[in-house]
């Protein structure tokens, strides 16, 4: 009879560390979900952040290729505008400007869609 005594109470105590252990698995899950959530919200802070400097960007208020000035002087018979110094490769310069506009778009686009 000593047997099974000891043998239910050995049951009792495998009933007792299994709910721990549940209770323990289920505080774990529940604290990575919460760090998931946390690092998302995260993450979506600062998707934002970068999608508002690329709306900036694009229109232009971030612009590195300033406007070329324009000189007007005057003759005689009719005023007319002459450009100023301009760069040889200005031309290089607003394509390539123009190719990271639209990048910035499509990634924009793709951030969007999610």
């Amino acid at each position: 009879m000593a047997k099974i005594g000891s043998t239910s109470t050995a049951v009792q105590q495998a009933k007792v560390i299994s709910q721990k252990l549940k209770k323990n698995r289920d505080e774990k899950k529940k604290t990575k979900d919460f760090l998931t959530n946390e690092k998302n919200i995260t993450i979506n802070k600062d998707n934002q952040i970068l999608l508002n400097k690329l709306v900036e960007i694009s229109s232009g208020k971030w612009s590195s290729v300033a406007p070329v000035p324009k000189k007007q002087f005057k003759n005689r018979n009719h005023s007319t505008t002459v450009k100023g110094p301009t760069s040889l490769n200005m031309g290089i310069r607003k394509r390539e400007t123009e190719r990271i506009e639209k990048e910035n778009h499509a990634f924009a686009k793709r951030l969007f869609d999610k």
